[in-house]
């Protein structure tokens, strides 16, 4: 099973990397292999959440970019539970800066599919050459006004 779910990590960073050759004559857009970490509403790291995935950021004029993303989140390293997080969320530029809102929700990759809820994604951040750093919040539509889950990433984009 480990192997599996390790080829299908493989098999999705190829993908992104056969994409970003193919669509770099769209149009503006940056591609970013990300990774970062994910905790609950008490900041306790436990068990210490880590994502790996890919963002595309679409820009549209100036000031507005349409960001898909699919992150891997993995908890403490081990594989015996992954977690898929696929989102998109439309972003406000303000010259290097962002902040946005959109979708997510996670899967559960293995012998029994999970999934949740979809949920609101909020997040703000900056792009540096090359390089793009973000803080996020996953709030459920439940309960608008109480967070769940508090992320950051680094993304290196090419």
């Amino acid at each position: 099973m480990r192997n599996k779910k390790l080829i299908i990590i493989l098999v999705l960073m190829i993908a992104v990397f056969c994409v970003n050759q193919r669509v770099s004559a769209i149009g503006p857009l940056d591609i970013y292999l990300q990774g970062g970490a994910i905790t609950n509403d008490s900041f306790s790291f436990s068990p210490f959440l880590w994502t790996a995935g890919v963002n595309i950021d679409l820009k549209f004029g100036k000031m507005m970019m349409l960001s898909p993303e699919l992150n891997v989140v993995i908890s403490e390293l081990k594989f015996d539970n992954i977690l898929l997080e696929p989102a998109i969320t439309l972003n406000i530029r303000l010259a290097n800066f962002f902040v946005g809102a959109g979708l997510t929700k996670f899967f559960e990759l293995g012998d029994n599919l999970w999934t949740n809820k979809f949920s609101l994604k909020v997040h703000g951040g900056i792009k540096l050459i090359g390089m793009k750093l973000r803080a996020y919040m996953i709030i459920p539509f439940d309960d608008l006004f109480k967070p769940v889950l508090y992320g950051g990433s680094v993304g290196f984009g090419f």
